[in-house]
């Protein structure tokens, strides 16, 4: 068998996990987005929204899922996902737009209200029981996402898709995901909307060892999402046979295949609607190792990827 015939194998294998006609928490949430909600900025004129005053790094009572955002079909996009992720979990989601010292006239001021409040009408519109914040700051991005991501149980980025918008290399969205010690969603979607079927696909975590903390988060997230997991393994010497089980209510697909294990997990992000990768990255890598899978996760993945531990 070629090596292309054996990513589309193992391509076959993951979209066969799962029932793409099973409605479910995630589904239902996604396809109300995907029915109705355009991907383009509305840029229809309306009142300043009044920013919310809460100082930066102050802790919720309730869990947070905090999105930095700009005036991008990215970040429209990276709202979206954080807002499921907010109303999966009971969370409230808080939005931060930073504008740059040079952008701090009114003018500028006032845009960037508008745009916090397009972004929270678009979530009250479609996920109405989620709780909405939002801060205005101006100063540098990544240092300020950086500060407020403190407070926050779970941190979502989009992903820039060309050298448009990023710092010598790297978007600040990047940046984030590589430096913040916890759990970074990172919105990458290229082709994004997707189909219907996009919501019913499983969950995928790249795994070095069954109790490492991206295998019990993956868990976690399948569970609350009502998907599958496929728990893939990807080495030189592996190539075993497919099994099966469930863990806690989660059907659990567990595939060994040999090869690269950020060739395979790209692989599997084709058919998945989320990765989840060690942030040291299944070889034990240092973060700014030009090995660390999770980057390459970030830079060619076909599905949005979780960064955990």
């Amino acid at each position: 068998m070629s090596d292309l015939d054996t990513s589309h194998a193992q391509r076959d294998a993951i979209s066969g996990v799962a029932d793409l006609g099973r409605a479910t928490r995630y589904s239902d949430a996604v396809n109300r987005y995907l029915g109705a909600v355009g991907y383009l900025p509305d840029e229809r004129p309306r009142p300043v929204l009044a920013v919310d005053p809460t100082p930066a790094g102050a802790v919720a009572k309730a869990g947070v899922v905090l999105v930095g955002v700009d005036d991008t079909p990215t970040s429209y996009t990276a709202v979206d996902h954080a807002a499921i992720e907010a109303e999966m979990r009971g969370w409230d989601l808080r939005i931060l737009h930073v504008q740059r010292p040079g952008g701090i006239r009114q003018p500028s001021r006032d845009a960037g209200a508008r745009l916090l409040e397009r972004l929270t009408d678009r979530v009250h519109a479609y996920l109405p029981s989620v709780a909405v914040t939002c801060r205005l700051a101006v100063g540098s991005p990544s240092p300020l996402l950086a500060a407020e991501a403190r407070a926050a149980d779970l941190v979502v980025v989009g992903h820039r898709h060309s050298a448009v918008g990023t710092e010598f290399g790297l978007s600040v969205g990047d940046r984030v995901a590589a430096n913040h010690p916890g759990t970074v969603l990172v919105v990458r979607v290229p082709g994004w909307p997707p189909g219907p079927e996009f919501g019913n696909r499983p969950i995928v975590v790249g795994v070095d060892h069954a109790q490492s903390p991206a295998v019990a988060f993956a868990l976690a997230e399948a569970r609350l999402r009502g998907c599958d997991l496929v728990m893939l393994h990807a080495g030189k010497n592996v190539a075993r046979a497919d099994r099966f089980d469930a863990v806690d209510g989660v059907r659990v697909h567990h595939r060994e295949v040999a090869g690269d294990p950020a060739s395979a997990l790209i692989d599997a992000s084709n058919n998945a609607a989320a990765v989840v990768v060690g942030r040291s990255g299944l070889l034990g890598l240092p973060v700014k190792s030009s090995g660390w899978i999770g980057r390459s996760m970030v830079q060619h993945a076909y599905c949005p990827v979780f960064l955990v531990g």
